[in-house]
């Protein structure tokens, strides 16, 4: 501690205002400074002068009077007024427990949601690949006995878009398959599962939390296609898969 520098800390040791820490600092520093124990014992007894009754005096009847003149008098609240402020009143109430509803009670993500958030995770934890081949005839045999389906799996590095492995993943209370294609620098994850029907669903393409998702739903499975990828050459890939399926 600074004699000159940290005279405030002083200070706010005397008022009590300092924590253990820094209680301890001063007290370390006032048992190698005579200076500063000398000023801090004339301010410890100099605070119960300053607290003397002496020294407070009770203002004149005419002064008392004049500067209550000053303050205006509050004026009785209608009672219409005072039903309006209530409504407010409760308004504000209202609308402050729906916040806190809202805020300890978030909305459940959709279903696209956790999808992106499951193609992050695989970005971050270093899980992209379960099995790491570019041999579409290597990769849809490893997902047998891992899922109860046989996933479409090709590669199309001719056009620019090579297959470099799977994973399994779990969403929706079951296991999917998920197929790793690379465009340049870009990672596109895309999940596969069986659909409820066989009907057909053309692609259609959402942005969340700024990667492009692409769905579409062909010979009864449903797929997901997630990327940081541009929506021309993320849409370009999926009508590849569509094609080739």
């Amino acid at each position: 501690m600074d004699c000159t520098q940290d005279r405030h800390l002083l200070e706010a040791y005397i008022d009590g205002e300092l924590g253990f820490e820094h209680s301890l600092e001063v007290e370390a520093h006032l048992a190698s400074c005579p200076r500063c124990a000398l000023q801090a014992q004339s301010w410890k007894e100099l605070r119960p002068t300053m607290r003397g009754s002496e020294l407070y005096y009770r203002a004149p009847a005419p002064l008392a009077e004049n500067i209550r003149k000053l303050i205006p008098r509050t004026r009785r609240v209608p009672w219409l007024q005072r039903w309006v402020w209530a409504g407010a009143g409760a308004a504000f109430a209202t609308a402050a427990w729906i916040a806190v509803l809202t805020l300890t009670h978030p909305a459940v993500p959709s279903f696209d949601q956790e999808i992106v958030a499951s193609h992050v995770r695989s970005l971050m934890a270093n899980h992209l690949l379960d099995v790491v081949s570019s041999d579409q005839h290597t990769v849809k045999p490893w997902f047998d006995g891992k899922v109860d389906f046989a996933p479409p799996v090709r590669d199309f590095s001719e056009e620019g878009y090579p297959l470099v492995g799977g994973r399994l993943d779990y969403l929706e209370r079951r296991n999917v398959a998920v197929l790793i294609y690379h465009r340049a620098l870009h990672v596109i994850n895309v999940y596969v599962w069986p659909a409820k029907d066989n009907s057909n669903r053309s692609v259609d393409l959402q942005t969340i939390q700024g990667y492009n998702v692409l769905s579409w739903k062909k010979n009864g499975f449903e797929f997901r296609a997630v990327s940081d990828l541009n929506a021309t050459e993320l849409r370009g890939f999926a009508h590849l898969l569509a094609r080739d399926q």
